[in-house]
């Protein structure tokens, strides 16, 4: 799969910032398929794959917006511009076992939720079939709205109540887009032009449990204000490790350099004898360092009364660099 980071740099060049956030933990591929008829026509496809809920924002981008998006991806690859790939050709698939929540989905979910009041505002869902939806994620919303002082103002907790307002306001389709448009611009620009705090999202290991961990921690961070939740990072980063050395160690193949078997949780132990044992020669030692170092930073922080954002970035990216090099050794990259 490709990177979508010259696709961003195009949509913020064009001041689209929203657009390049919703890029931010995709990637693509383009498949290529020929003309059923046998006259050698190639079609070709783009799917872009991303974790939820960008996957589903992706998915319902008006027809402008997404052909703003295949036109940037198509700026910095000859496979898509010369292809001529349309949005009928497009598909928006999610990535397995990743899915980011809280304030880091900020912006997928305003798009979602605005989209879906446009929607059915224009008769093109019942308001049945997606209130419920409508209701959590407005739910959620608020809640990550709140964390980080982000001024939301949409009063309609529901879709009913969304159709009384409209009904007794707007007898026009377009003044119900443009009160929506209105309702979610400024939330949607803040966001879309807000730092990220954490590091982006890896491949997933496949290792539920570590991944799982690793979503929580980059979750946690972009809510982390006080000494104590950076803490919480180092907490969360050493779970992720010990997870990781549950993972790989196996006792009847892995002997601990030490001749001490490691307990459950000697994070340590556990992935220096695997290492040792997979990892032949002198690059035994930096790859066993590196993973140490990672461990040794997670219980740092964890017990820091004096915690730093900076700390707990750094913690982060080491964490998840060394479950990207544990990966690696064992060939589930």
């Amino acid at each position: 799969m490709k990177s979508t980071e010259k696709a961003r740099q195009f949509l913020e060049h064009l001041s689209r910032y929203d657009l390049s956030q919703l890029l931010a933990h995709s990637k693509y591929i383009v498949e290529t398929q020929e003309d059923d008829w046998g006259f050698g026509d190639i079609k070709k496809s783009l799917v872009i794959c991303s974790p939820r809920p960008f996957s589903d924002a992706l998915e319902i981008l008006p027809e402008h917006d997404l052909k703003r998006v295949i036109e940037a991806i198509g700026s910095g690859d000859t496979d898509i511009s010369s292809g001529r790939i349309n949005p009928s050709n497009y598909l928006s698939l999610p990535l397995d076992h990743i899915e980011i929540q809280g304030v880091a989905a900020l912006l997928p979910e305003l798009i979602l939720n605005k989209e879906l009041m446009i929607a059915v505002a224009t008769r093109n869902k019942p308001i049945q079939e997606v209130n419920d939806y409508y209701i959590a994620r407005h739910s959620r919303i608020r809640e990550a709205a709140t964390s980080i002082n982000l001024e939301y103002l949409n009063p309609h907790d529901d879709l009913w109540a969304w159709y009384r307002h409209w009904k007794e306001h707007f007898s026009s389709y377009a003044e119900r887009r443009n009160y929506v448009n209105g309702l979610f611009k400024n939330p949607i620009s803040t966001v879309s032009t807000r730092p990220a705090s954490g590091s982006a999202p890896r491949d997933p290991t496949g290792w539920e449990r570590v991944d799982r961990g690793l979503t929580k921690a980059r979750n946690q961070l972009d809510m982390a204000k006080n000494e104590e939740d950076f803490q919480t990072i180092g907490l969360i980063c050493r779970e992720v490790i010990i997870s990781l050395a549950q993972a790989v160690y196996d006792a009847k193949l892995h002997n601990s350099l030490d001749g001490i078997t490691p307990s459950s949780t000697d994070a340590s132990r556990m992935l220096e004898a695997y290492i040792h044992y997979v990892v032949a020669g002198d690059s035994f030692k930096e790859v066993r360092a590196h993973a140490k170092a990672s461990l040794n930073l997670a219980l740092n922080l964890q017990h820091r009364r004096t915690a730093t954002m900076q700390l707990a970035q750094l913690c982060l990216e080491a964490t998840s660099s060394t479950t990207s090099v544990i990966a690696i050794i064992a060939e589930r990259r």
